[in-house]
């Protein structure tokens, strides 16, 4: 019986180191071979600093001055660096531990201790100086395992820095052209504003001639009004943006300004923008993705340590040194004073503790498990509601395109008839106003494509290569 007990113990001891040794396995996720929604571009030439293919240079140069003064970016950034110097303070407990000791006491010995060297001395001093070593023989591969975890948290913030740097790209992308739309539909109702005062001016003075009644005057007075309001909030949306991006540069809005580039806003299709075809398992490389998986092997590597937490430790000691009762001839009058052996601690009465600590590595663990499958799953989600976007607002796009030519024709046709002298100048101005609406709609579903193709490079986890 006691040898099976002494066998049984063995084995637990023998799995267990071999729990203690092994890697962590790998997290099997079973991801879909491609992405629900398909897009038919076929460019393969794209750039993967993917806002170099707006071929904007003021966006370009405003992207990396984000990168280089951005502070939440400067802060993921120093994080590693924070996790680097774990790494090597962990490392240090793999090395043995010297110390330079030295203590000087005044000491009365017991008048009983007949035996003891100084008992002819009632009151004597002792000085004492030497080196000291010990050294943990890391049995259980605790002490490597907490240098793994480590190296596996400077990977985590490698991750997040990315996370960081991918969205703040895509934030200062979508900032800047929802700037240069504001700036484009500012223009538009401001000519809108013009063309307003003047169809109430000229309905004022029909109306004071007894020419038509009350209502179009009226009406031009709302029509004016409207204009106002809408103008008035892209002003103030024009400001809250500058301080947005401004932000983002880390400036101060006072000290911020910039006039993105607007002429080649409009763009009739995007397809050449859109990546081709992508294996969906590019999403494993996405740098959230990256950071759940670092966040599993974390928690798995503190399980290891905490597990070693039920074996014993095992220390190697040893001491070299003088002791001597006169400090002024210290080396000549003093004693050697040496030891070394083997240190032994083995738990007994804090196994709750020590359990504790195992099951809520085991949770932590499960926990970061079930995160990194949400990710993955998530990230999915994410590529396919942005293509789905983009298909949908690319078909938009077409329609507000059709309505903006339409618009774009009856103008050019009134326009020619009031300066023929068949039509009057409300009725032009009113087809101008027409005009203007439609390119407004045909501004704001530009930047929402826009806005759908930075999604989706985004979604992807492009763009991190530089």
């Amino acid at each position: 019986m006691k040898n099976k007990i002494i066998l049984a113990l063995g084995l637990a001891t023998f799995l267990s180191s071999c729990a203690l040794y092994s890697a962590p396995k790998n997290v099997n996720v079973q991801i879909p071979d491609q992405f629900k929604y398909s897009t038919n571009s076929t460019n393969s030439t794209l750039n993967q600093s993917w806002w170099e293919n707006f071929n904007d240079q003021k966006l370009n140069n405003t992207i990396k001055t984000a990168l280089d003064n951005n502070l939440n970016y400067k802060i993921a950034i120093k994080n590693i660096q924070i996790a680097q110097t774990y790494v090597g303070q962990n490392q240090s407990a793999l090395l043995p531990t010297i110390n330079a000791t030295y203590s000087s006491t005044r000491n009365q010995p017991s008048k009983n201790a007949s035996n003891s060297p100084f008992s002819n001395s009632q009151i004597y001093n002792l000085h004492q100086a030497g080196l000291s070593a010990s050294y943990e023989l890391d049995v259980w591969h605790q002490i490597q395992n907490s240098v793994n975890q480590a190296k596996a948290n400077v990977n985590l913030s490698k991750a997040n820095a990315d996370v960081v740097k991918l969205t703040l790209i895509s934030n200062i992308a979508q900032t800047y052209f929802q700037l240069a739309a504001l700036n484009l539909s500012i223009e538009n109702f401001t000519q809108q504003l013009e063309a307003a005062k003047e169809i109430l001016k000229l309905n004022e003075d029909k109306y004071k001639s007894g020419l038509i009644n009350i209502e179009p005057v009226e009406d031009a007075k709302t029509q004016l009004e409207n204009i106002k309001t809408v103008l008035n909030n892209l002003i103030k949306q024009k400001q809250l943006t500058q301080n947005t991006l401004a932000y983002y540069l880390g400036k101060y809005p006072e000290d911020f300004s910039l006039n993105p580039n607007t002429k080649d806003f409009i763009i009739e299709s995007y397809t050449k923008l859109i990546p081709p075809q992508i294996p969906s398992s590019i999403l494993t490389q996405r740098p959230d993705v990256k950071e759940a998986m670092y966040n599993v092997l974390s928690y798995a590597y503190a399980q290891k340590q905490a597990l070693a937490n039920f074996f014993p430790v095992f220390n190697l000691t040893a001491n070299y040194g003088y002791a001597s009762t006169n400090l002024s001839n210290f080396i000549e009058n003093a004693s050697n004073v040496w030891n070394f052996g083997l240190n032994i601690l083995a738990p007994l009465f804090n196994y709750k503790k020590n359990t504790s600590i195992y099951e809520r590595s085991k949770l932590q663990y499960e926990q970061a498990v079930l995160n990194y499958r949400n990710t993955v799953i998530n990230a999915f989600k994410e590529v396919d509601n942005a293509l789905a976007s983009y298909k949908k607002d690319s078909q938009a796009l077409i329609s507000y395109q059709k309505n903006y030519q339409s618009a774009k024709n009856l103008y050019d046709i009134y326009k020619a008839q009031y300066e023929a002298g068949t039509v009057d100048y409300i009725t032009y101005l009113n087809y101008k106003i027409n005009l203007l609406n439609a390119y407004y709609n045909l501004i704001n579903q530009n930047l929402l494509v826009k806005e759908d193709v930075i999604s989706i490079y985004n979604a992807l986890g492009m763009g991190l290569s530089n």
